[in-house]
């Protein structure tokens, strides 16, 4: 066998084996498959249920929501919450048995005015906005029954598995501040999985979609169902291998020239 043939043969050798481990990534206890088909170009899908209210604490520490809650649509007030993922790429086992991966989100000000198009103040909101993903080795939050702050602190005391910054949010047709579909989307910025959803690839040049339902039912706290998208990038290391294995098949190629 020449010296290219051989090259071609350690080449597609190396990209089999990048084909097999980029099937499925684990990143700060998550599994997924990156290559999951959904029906839309993305390839990242994820689903969860969450409790939401508006309220004047807890603004000042960014992924730290505060139970205290006033009515929903108070002006000045923020929207915040804290929910669990229940299936991840198709996956309802993407955590072990005992863990379980959580989220919390908050800094969005209601202010009332449509002056930018949206019911929230979408300028302001971008420096206070944020959106957290946490892996937690203990199961121990119920994100729809929230009775106390212990409850809520259950939901962020796990490992930062992805921290996002607030883009820009799109209210549902119909949409009041007690009932309806709120779309939002921000950017990576930091997390154990960072490396693995900064993409740019969503509205807006954002990394991620969330959109969710939300009944407050005349109450404070409001109960949903979510589901956040976007894209995902395969581990660095199966990035390295792919370019020298094209490192390897390029110099093959010039040898044989």
């Amino acid at each position: 066998m020449n010296k290219y043939s051989k090259a071609l043969s350690v080449a597609a050798l190396v990209l089999a084996s990048v084909s097999a481990t980029a099937s499925e990534i684990t990143v700060g206890g998550v599994t997924w498959d990156p290559d999951y088909q959904t029906l839309t170009t993305n390839d990242f899908i994820s689903t969860g249920n969450f409790t939401q209210w508006f309220s004047f604490a807890g603004q000042s520490l960014a992924g730290a929501p505060d139970v205290s809650s006033e009515f929903p649509g108070t002006i000045g007030s923020m929207l915040q919450g804290v929910g669990e993922i229940n299936s991840f790429n198709g996956k309802t086992d993407f955590v072990c048995p005992t863990c379980e991966l959580t989220f919390a989100f908050g800094g969005l000000e209601f202010d009332g005015d449509l002056t930018d198009g949206s019911l929230y103040n979408l300028a302001g909101s971008k420096g206070t906005g944020y959106f957290n993903i946490y892996f937690d080795n203990s199961a121990d939050f119920d994100g729809l029954n929230l009775t106390s702050q212990a409850d809520v602190d259950m939901a962020i005391d796990g490992s930062l598995f992805l921290s996002l910054s607030f883009e820009v949010l799109k209210e549902g047709i119909g949409y009041t501040p007690e009932k309806g579909n709120l779309d939002s989307y921000w950017h990576v910025s930091g997390g154990a999985a960072a490396g693995n959803f900064d993409t740019d690839t969503e509205l807006f040049g954002s990394d991620l979609g969330f959109g969710g339902f939300v009944d407050f039912k005349g109450g404070k706290y409001g109960t949903g169902a979510g589901v956040a998208s976007g894209n995902t990038i395969p581990e660095p290391t199966s990035l390295a291998i792919f370019g020298l294995a094209l490192f390897g098949l390029a110099r093959a190629v010039r040898r044989k020239v």
